[in-house]
């Protein structure tokens, strides 16, 4: 049975302002859906495609969700077209709370990744999985970066969302100025700046990297205790950004 006012709440978390209203989001997927259940996200329900439910993935999945008692509903073909984000769907979602975070629950002397104007959400997914991989899982965006519970960027996490803490900031140089009281320098990626070699690993860190076009905004610039280039060999204008930040934190694990 798949009820109706559920179908209608899955609708409307594809919208940021309800998914911000609810403190909810979508998760799609065997993979990502697997992983939130077994995360410390509180799941509120779980979706399958009825007619897919004997896949073995997918009956895992259920098996899975079954033991640690969340609820399973099952829809119909005719329900797809509106529950789903994209043109198609991977037979499994679940309806999961954002993580309340604060400030004070990313600053506890690990490395944070600032993120500035970062608007893709495949980017700021792709880098959250990437982070995920080398061990940092405190994140701290701009104002203007987009929603992390968009339904792209969460798909581009492949499950890391439910292990990252994200802080949304209304003013993102006051945050890391308050950071900065706290301790922690604040390194900014930039193309004028010491050579990325020249870059040491350390904990109380946030590493800033700028949005695709306009880089990081000149107020938190006017912040870096130091900046850091990827040096440039070849011919090509700039780095992707999801690129250039799995660079430097392969390069600070070493």
């Amino acid at each position: 049975m798949f009820p109706n006012d559920l179908k209608k709440h899955i609708h409307k978390l594809h919208q940021k302002k309800y998914r911000k209203e609810f403190s909810e989001f979508i998760i799609e997927g065997v993979k990502g859906v697997e992983e939130a259940l077994n995360s410390d996200l509180e799941i509120e329900a779980v979706v399958v495609e009825g007619s897919r439910r004997e896949e073995k993935d997918i009956s895992r999945v259920i098996a899975l969700a079954e033991r640690v008692r969340e609820d399973v509903f099952f829809c119909g073909r005719n329900d797809v077209d509106t529950i789903k984000s994209a043109d198609t769907f991977p037979g499994i979602l679940a309806i999961a709370r954002q993580y309340e975070v604060g400030l004070h629950d990313i600053s506890i002397g690990e490395p944070i990744i600032c993120l500035d104007g970062v608007r893709d959400p495949g980017n700021i997914g792709t880098i959250m999985r990437t982070a995920d991989w080398f061990g940092i899982h405190h994140f701290l965006l701009s104002e203007d970066t987009v929603d992390p519970y968009n339904e792209k960027a969460v798909r581009s996490t492949m499950g890391s969302i439910a292990r990252v803490k994200t802080f949304k900031s209304t003013g993102i140089a006051h945050s890391l100025e308050k950071l900065q009281k706290n301790g922690y320098s604040v390194i900014v990626l930039d193309l004028n700046g010491k050579p990325l070699k020249a870059l040491k690993k350390r904990k109380k860190v946030i590493y800033v990297f700028g949005g695709e076009s306009q880089g990081v905004r000149d107020e938190v610039r006017a912040l870096a205790d130091s900046t850091y280039t990827i040096p440039k060999i070849g011919g090509a204008e700039s780095l992707n950004v999801a690129v250039s930040a799995a660079i430097v934190m392969s390069h600070i694990s070493l």
